[in-house]
């Protein structure tokens, strides 16, 4: 590699209130470069700490963020209000700087979709949501892991997708997430389910999900890129389902020892039927857009380009026949999805403790590592009568 890098940059987000700084140096006397990320809180004109509680967007962005540099060839150490990290030695000039580059974009991503500031506000950190002209949008704003949701942007979904329902002159509801590679990806498995409980699972009393199903408007699930694992229920539950070509759709639960299960699972065979869902959450494949539309799990599929424009088309449509008579089409639709809803679901009647088990830890920490589970930490078949 070139022993003579040198870039700086900075990145103004004025409507966030933030600036980040980056640097690509190779240091004197030294053959790998390093990259530094800090951010500054543009008001107070200072150096933001990363923690929770100087900036809850910041402070998870700048923990994913770190571990997605390892996919640029960067092995990233997330210091107090700094974020360093090496070079692999063997890359090139140009590999480095369009690893700055995709680091800058990345950046960009996330923090050009903020609609206020994010410092010392109430303002959503993991979402962003805005009403208008009768439409509500709510980006999920995680793109450093391809959206997957934490509890706090579950907390965040609950919250926005409830200030819908209850307003009247919303007639649609349009869900998406930023960046180009993926609408959600399901729950980051980096937050450990048994020390940070309320991070992972979400704190709120009615959960998102149940407001989408629950709530009078139509919602449309505008999928761009990845929709896997509880991104993929997300995106079943939405009455409608718009794709583009670069999506794939999927399930991980059974690998990754992620216990979705009950209605959540049993509804998408009212989506594809038995036999394809069952293929789909038992054995965890994934699915090209086209096929996802072929098997009725999507209902259109376009040029990425074209996304917004047909996203647009199928709210005008929405608009144009009664509110009321789809809030009672929509009831009618969710009473057959719920024939069948028992009180506890299999894994919380048979299983309420996996995520404590050996089974659980290990497949998460697989993931995470990107290698593959041991098998002897499987949880053996419960012991249930048959007859």
């Amino acid at each position: 590699m070139s022993s003579n890098i040198n870039m700086e940059t900075s990145a103004n987000y004025q409507t966030a209130g933030v600036r980040f700084n980056l640097s690509l140096t190779t240091p004197q006397g030294q053959d790998q470069a390093k990259l530094s990320i800090t951010v500054d809180n543009i008001t107070a004109g200072q150096r933001l700490p990363f923690n929770h509680q100087a900036c809850p967007a910041v402070n998870d962005f700048t923990r994913g963020f770190s571990r997605w540099l390892g996919t640029k060839g960067f092995r990233a150490t997330r210091n107090d209000d700094e974020i360093v990290a090496e070079a692999r030695a063997e890359m090139t000039e140009a590999q480095l700087t369009q690893g700055f580059h995709d680091a800058l974009d990345m950046i960009d991503q996330k923090f050009s979709t903020y609609l206020g500031p994010i410092i010392g506000s109430n303002s959503y950190s993991d979402v962003v949501y805005r009403k208008e002209d009768g439409v509500a949008w709510l980006t999920l704003n995680r793109p450093e892991t391809y959206n997957a949701k934490r509890g706090i942007t579950m907390d965040e979904m609950a919250d926005t997708l409830l200030d819908a329902a209850g307003d009247p002159s919303i007639r649609v509801v349009v869900i998406s997430g930023a960046g180009p590679n993926g609408f959600c990806t399901g729950n980051d498995q980096s937050y450990d389910p048994e020390l940070e409980k309320s991070d992972y699972r979400g704190e709120a009393e009615v959960r998102y999900s149940q407001v989408v199903q629950q709530m009078p408007q139509p919602v449309i699930a505008a999928v761009d890129g990845f929709a896997i694992g509880s991104g993929n229920i997300l995106a079943y539950t939405c009455d409608f389902t718009i794709a583009t070509t670069r999506s794939r759709f999927g399930q991980t639960g059974p690998r990754v020892g992620s216990p979705a299960n009950g209605h959540g699972v049993a509804m998408l065979a009212a989506r594809v039927g038995q036999k394809r869902a069952r293929e789909i959450w038992m054995l965890c494949r994934q699915y090209t857009a086209k096929q996802a539309c072929d098997m009725g799990l999507v209902n259109t599929v376009v040029a990425p380009d074209q996304l917004w424009a047909e996203v647009d088309r199928w709210i005008d449509d929405i608009k144009n026949v009664s509110p009321v008579i789809l809030q009672m089409q929509k009831m009618s639709f969710n009473r057959h999805d719920h024939f069948q809803e028992p009180e506890l679901a299999p894994i919380q009647q048979y299983m309420p403790d996996y995520q404590a088990t050996e089974e659980a830890q290990e497949r998460r920490l697989a993931f995470i590592e990107r290698r593959r589970i041991d098998p002897s930490k499987n949880v053996p078949y419960v012991k249930i009568p048959i007859g």
